[in-house]
């Protein structure tokens, strides 16, 4: 019976896959930000302007 071998550690990043890492990081923020104004202007939208003649 052999001796388990160690597991090699990962390679590391180059600058080009760190650089379309941040690049897809950036797109996902943007689609995700762009969603959330997408989903409260619809909330907007839906509530009409009674939203503003409410008591305080």
């Amino acid at each position: 019976m052999s001796a388990p071998q160690k597991p090699t550690p990962p390679a590391a990043f180059s600058p080009e896959d760190m650089a379309r890492r941040r690049r897809r990081s950036i797109a996902l923020a943007l689609v995700l930000g762009g969603l959330v104004v997408f989903f409260f202007v619809v909330t907007l939208v839906k509530t009409g302007p009674a939203i503003l003649n409410r008591p305080l």
